[in-house]
């Protein structure tokens, strides 16, 4: 099986900036060092995805120990898909076009597969909506028809006490209507994406609020480093800052 071009984190990068999709590829020495704030989130993403697995108790994990094992994952979901002797797995693998997918939770039940993205966060975004599209888009091309795809997020009412109640701390929403109609969009994107891998240089695309939007890009410091006016980065940061602390505060508590 060829190696993956594009992952889940990659084309939505790509899908943000071309540019910083080619420098993540072919520059990363050029990428800004990790700031505590962002490795915060990484982790509280990590923490929020094992306690939604605790609702869908006896299943197997897919995790790749290594890249090197993403394509026997593959492989292995698969068999483990084909053999039905599973009906729950953890960040199960599906590779399609050179496109590579973990999907958080995925579960058989009455018949038909489901698909669980979980995210650290109290609501639903159009990014999050555009990386459920991108696996549901990379599955189903696999040959694996879900029946529903959910995003599970964090209820904003919970009342963070020492017991977790994991029935009151998820929300689990259906998405799978919104997913189709992404699904045109995702393969324009996906062609587009790997055209600009190609080329010899990165695209050129001046900086603005796109470096910040949905994520500040972690190449800032390469591409602002001869922009006098750092106006604008000054004040998401503050506004990130502000956002991040108070919803950490709660999530620690678990």
């Amino acid at each position: 099986m060829e190696r993956h071009i594009l992952s889940k984190s990659t084309f939505i990068r790509g899908n943000q900036c071309l540019k910083s999709l080619y420098l993540n590829k072919k520059r990363p020495f050029l990428r800004d060092k990790l700031s505590p704030e962002k490795l915060a989130i990484f982790r509280r993403g990590t923490r929020i995805g094992k306690l939604a697995q605790q609702l869908f108790p006896g299943g197997i994990d897919m995790s790749p120990k290594s890249p090197s094992q993403f394509q026997k994952r593959v492989l292995e979901t698969t068999e483990i898909i084909r053999q039905k002797n599973h009906n729950t797995l953890y960040e199960a693998v599906f590779q399609y076009d050179q496109l590579l997918i973990m999907l958080d939770i995925l579960q058989h039940t009455d018949g038909a597969w489901y698909g669980y993205e979980v995210k650290s966060s109290v609501k639903i975004s159009d990014t999050y909506l555009l990386d459920a599209a991108f696996q549901y888009y990379v599955i189903s091309n696999s040959g694996l028809p879900l029946k529903d795809m959910f995003l599970v997020y964090v209820n904003k009412d919970y009342a963070f006490e020492d017991e977790i109640e994991l029935n009151e701390l998820f929300v689990f929403e259906s998405v799978l209507s919104r997913v189709l109609d992404l699904q045109d969009y995702i393969q324009q994107k996906v062609a587009e994406e790997k055209t600009a891998l190609m080329r010899t240089s990165s695209p050129e695309i001046e900086v603005g609020p796109h470096c910040l939007d949905p994520y500040p890009c972690d190449f800032i410091g390469h591409c602002w480093k001869n922009v006098e006016d750092k106006s604008l980065l000054e004040k998401d940061q503050s506004s990130f800052n502000e956002q991040f602390y108070d919803f950490l505060d709660k999530i620690n508590r678990l």
